[in-house]
C-alpha cells in the first residue's frame, strides 16, 4: 500500500525503569528525549 508510514513500537522495563522507542524508516538519523545521539 502506498502513502503509508509503517512505525513500530517497543517497550522494555527493568525494575522502576522503562524505556520506550518508535521506529520508522527515514533518513537514519537517531534522537534520545529529541536530542541527537551525538549530543546526548
Amino acid at each position: 500500500m502506498e502513502g503509508t508510514i509503517e512505525k513500530f513500537y517497543a517497550t522494555g522495563k527493568r525494575k522502576e525503569s522503562i524505556a520506550k522507542v518508535w521506529i520508522q524508516k527515514g533518513e537514519g538519523k537517531i534522537s534520545v528525549n529529541n536530542k541527537s545521539l551525538k549530543e546526548y
